[in-house]
């Protein structure tokens, strides 16, 4: 009861013995196969495991970035309102009306006092929109703000050079003109 099946059929005669070597390599064969295929499936398998991970590092990289930029822009936005609430000159007994242009369409209003009006004319305040108010700041605030957020000043009159071929660089603008 020892002998393979193999070697029964060799006994009986069933089949040749260069049959039974080919039906040996064969199986060995499968078996090899079988083998290499269950190794591939465990590559392929770690490799969509290995490639899955990568993507949930990716993924979680970019949401890292996305809360970090977003709350770079809400420091930034607590950081500039509390500079205009700091440096704001705004008056209550303002009674003049200065009239300014807003996103290059719309005329807006702001009541400032006489020194207020001449201070935005020559370029020493600037006009910020904050918190759905406009708020008078220096001119050095206002550079400063400019560098970070430009879209926060509505009205700065920038001292600039004289045009030499101004026909009416001779003559002062009067005091009393209002628009």
């Amino acid at each position: 009861m020892n002998n393979s099946l193999r070697d029964q059929m060799l006994k009986t005669g069933l089949i040749s013995k260069k049959q039974a070597k080919k039906s040996e390599k064969q199986t060995k064969l499968k078996a090899r196969q079988q083998r290499k295929n269950n190794t591939t499936d465990e590559n392929s398998i770690s490799s969509v495991v290995s490639q899955k991970r990568d993507e949930e590092i990716a993924h979680a990289k970019e949401l890292n970035r996305l809360k970090e930029e977003q709350r770079f822009k809400k420091e930034l936005q607590s950081q500039i309102h509390d500079i205009i609430q700091r440096h704001r000159v705004n008056e209550s007994n303002a009674d003049i009306v200065y009239n300014f242009v807003e996103s290059d369409k719309l005329v807006k209003q702001i009541l400032v006092t006489n020194k207020q009006q001449q201070q935005l004319t020559n370029g020493h305040l600037a006009i910020a929109f904050v918190d759905d108010g406009y708020h008078l700041i220096p001119a050095p605030i206002a550079e400063k703000l400019l560098e970070r957020t430009p879209e926060i000043i509505v009205c700065y009159n920038v001292n600039s050079t004289t045009n030499e071929d101004d026909p009416y660089a001779d003559y002062k603008v009067p005091d009393d003109l209002m628009w």
